[in-house]
């Protein structure tokens, strides 16, 4: 199957009539998946028209845990969708490889409110299951399948028994789809996940006459804080089910807060030797779906007063006699001094020679390393030796995981971030590893697929080419000095400048500037480019050609075409020319006009806060050639954009926690105030932040008020200078205060 603009690689899988694709889009440049089905009728058009009416599809229809689809449309006898492409694998594939129960409550918390958006919309899934559940990276899970594109094709979808195992019992009994019918479903997914089982039950005898028995989804004992939860959710009559996924949501939250579901995790594939070593000397990271977590005490040496230690000390060494002149205390001398604090106790010290051990054992993994200090540190908490250990075990690790990317070892890299997140989760260089890390595979997979596309293709095809250029291009923005993307640009440099010298040779100048401006996008530096510049320089067409491009360019620019659409935009054809002639004053003047409309332009957009417009302009910029300085200027500008409303979103809730506890100008530091005050420096126009800060002026002048009535005049005085420091526009305040201040100056004989 063939789609414009979209370059198809390999097919990713297939299901109810259905096929899945990774394809690379051209312009701009992305991975894609796109889902095609093969259309029953004869009027595919007619097909999408219906298809395009559904309700996933609609503009409004966007949440960040849906798959964003990009496009829908039809070519030849089949209707295609082109979405997102999510490399984090399956709910399934996670649940093998090992997923911490704190972040599938988290997940499930997060698919509750994608559940409610779409609901909202009036869309109703009706195939939530685990194989619908791919994940966007390791911590962000997305919901698929929200249009039935089976269907629309006039297919008839093949019945899938995995599938009856989530459905809700109206539904498998054919009755009309509510959305407590997807809550069933998703509950039934997280029992799946929970325990490996489907829910049983007489689901298939569901109807107004039938006499419903409880559902089977009861959970083993270390996950019974979750039952109540997973019976309502499960619930045969949908009236008793919950009513929202907000609802939902809530009580996972709120039951992951309370329950130590962070010391378990799930994993379904087998446990290698590795970890049933690690589970053997210390916590086990991985669990079954039917293990308990063991509990971990501490020993605390007890305190004792210093006259029964001195006394006890005193005695010990009448008892240990001669031994007092070896240089080895008695092996009993340690365990009878341990418990008045004057020695270290057996237990402190078997602890502290298991765990020497284990760090000079290479073979060890870091997560038991570092729980054999931790079993110090239960027994003594300010062990200084174990101390020091962790912190130079987690300095250690993370140089050993900068080795591994500096060798592109990816694989004993991303081990070892592993391993740092379950030993020290709260490290904050894990967020710059994880970062490298995906950078990395990120780039590796681009340059596999651009070598594939090339190979496909042919190098000397100009549109695989350009692509290829611009993905090493990336490559090496993702990972600076990437060998693998060096040597492939310049292999595509120092083609096309051998095609432009031929192209030239035979007078074909036109040809020749195509050429060359490839050979410049892959490698300008490249020698041999000078040359071929010079001989095209002297080529008699050349001068008219120039000046053709000048003057289109030019007109392009007159009408607002500055890098869009491809290949006739002003900036595509001024780089044409500065690939022929670097040195030429007007075109280099002309891009760099274009430049600033183009920063001008992302200003506006951030101005009104558009960003998906900004994401837009910076794709087509990329395609035009822009430089890399203005393109990285226009996407720092909007990564401190997405940061900032982050940043705000988090400061109201913040401000408005301080109010409620009555926080308003103390403590000099993260008081509601200052906070307020810190967000009008991030976004002046928030309406909100007005509103707090009236709210705050109003309390405090109540407050001063209160203050006043019981006599308290010198607090009511302090009070209301308060609020008018917040709001000093209010003139009765200033006017109460200047009566308050008219009493203060009455004598006291005057009282009298």
């Amino acid at each position: 199957m063939d789609i414009p603009g979209f370059q198809i690689e390999r097919e990713l899988s297939r299901s109810d009539g259905t096929r899945v694709y990774l394809a690379s889009q051209l312009h701009p440049y992305r991975r894609v998946a796109v889902k095609a089905a093969r259309c029953a009728g004869e009027d595919p058009e007619a097909q999408l028209r219906e298809m395009l009416g559904h309700g996933a599809l609609q503009p409004g229809f966007q949440h960040p845990h849906i798959v964003h689809i990009r496009k829908a449309g039809a070519e030849s006898a089949f209707l295609y969708l082109v979405m997102e492409y999510l490399e984090g694998g399956t709910l399934e594939q996670n649940l093998a490889w090992g997923l911490a129960l704190d972040k599938l409550l988290r997940i499930a918390a997060d698919l509750c409110s994608a559940l409610d958006h779409a609901h909202a919309q009036g869309v109703v899934h009706g195939g939530v299951r685990p194989s619908n559940i791919l994940f966007r990276s390791e911590a962000e899970a997305v919901l698929t399948d929200f249009c039935p594109l089976a269907r629309f094709a006039g297919g008839r979808a093949l019945p899938d028994v995995r599938q009856r195992g989530f459905m809700s019992p109206e539904q498998e009994a054919g009755a009309p789809l509510t959305p407590r019918s997807d809550l069933f479903s998703l509950g039934a997914v997280l029992y799946y996940a929970l325990t490996g089982e489907v829910v049983r039950g007489p689901a298939a005898h569901f109807g107004p006459q039938s006499d419903l028995l409880a559902l089977t989804a009861k959970l083993p004992d270390h996950l019974k804080a979750l039952q109540p939860i997973l019976d309502k959710a499960l619930a045969t009559e949908p009236d008793r089910r919950f009513q929202s996924g907000a609802a939902f949501g809530k009580d996972l939250e709120t039951v992951r807060q309370l329950a130590a579901f962070n010391l378990f995790s799930i994993k379904t594939a087998a446990v290698n030797a590795q970890e049933i070593q690690r589970i053997e000397h210390g916590p086990a990271n991985f669990v079954s779906r039917d293990v308990v977590g063991n509990e971990l005490k501490s020993q605390q040496r007890p305190l004792r007063w210093r006259r029964w230690a001195l006394a006890a000390m005193a005695a010990s060494l009448l008892a240990a006699g001669a031994a007092y002149w070896v240089r080895q205390p008695p092996l009993w001398l340690p365990d009878l001094l341990a418990p008045f604090g004057l020695a270290e106790g057996p237990t402190m010290q078997s602890a502290w020679l298991e765990a020497q051990a284990l760090q000079e054992d290479p073979e060890q993994r870091l997560s038991a390393i570092v729980a054999g200090h931790r079993r110090v540190l239960a027994a003594d908490p300010d062990f200084a030796p174990a101390l020091e250990a962790l912190a130079g075990l987690a300095d250690q690790w993370h140089q050993n995981v900068l080795a591994a990317l500096q060798q592109s070892d990816l694989g004993g890299a991303a081990e070892r971030v592993v391993e740092m997140q379950l030993a020290f989760p709260d490290d904050e260089r894990l967020v710059d590893l994880e970062r490298r890390l995906i950078n990395r595979r990120t780039a590796d997979t681009l340059l596999a697929t651009s070598q594939a596309l090339l190979r496909s293709q042919g190098i000397s095809q100009i549109p695989a080419a350009t692509v290829a250029i611009q993905t090493y291009q990336e490559v090496l923005r993702l990972t600076p000095g990437h060998p693998g993307a060096l040597a492939e640009l310049a292999t595509l440099a120092e083609h096309y400048a051998g095609l432009a010298q031929e192209a030239i040779d035979q007078g074909d100048v036109d040809t020749a500037i195509i050429y060359l401006e490839r050979a410049a996008m892959a490698n300008d530096q490249l020698p041999v480019l000078a040359e071929v510049r010079e001989q095209l320089q002297l080529a008699t067409t050349a001068l008219a050609t120039v000046d053709e491009l000048l003057q289109q360019a030019g007109t392009h620019r007159v009408q607002g075409l500055l890098v869009h659409p491809p290949g006739e935009n002003a900036a595509q054809l001024y780089n044409r020319v500065l690939a022929m002639d670097p040195d030429n004053s007007i075109a280099r003047q002309g891009l760099n006009e274009v430049t600033a409309q183009l920063l001008a332009d992302a200003a506006g957009l951030f101005e009104a806060g558009d960003l998906q417009k900004v994401e837009a302009l910076l794709d087509q910029a990329s395609a035009a050639g822009i430089g890399a300085n203005t393109l990285n200027e226009i996407k720092a500008s909007l990564d401190r954009q997405v940061q900032a409303l982050a940043t705000v979103s988090e400061k109201l809730e913040q401000a408005q926690a301080l109010l409620e506890q009555g926080f308003i100008t103390q403590p000099q530091e993260g008081n509601a105030v200052s906070v307020l005050r810190e967000i009008q420096r991030l976004d002046p126009d928030n309406a909100a932040v007005g509103e707090l800060l009236d709210e705050a002026a109003a309390r405090l002048a109540a407050v001063a008020q209160e203050a006043f009535a019981a006599g308290l005049r010198d607090d009511a005085r302090h009070y209301l200078d308060l609020a008018l420091t917040v709001t000093p526009d209010q003139a009765d305040w200033r006017a109460l205060r200047q009566s308050w201040q008219g009493e203060a100056k009455v004598s006291p004989q005057a009282e009298k």
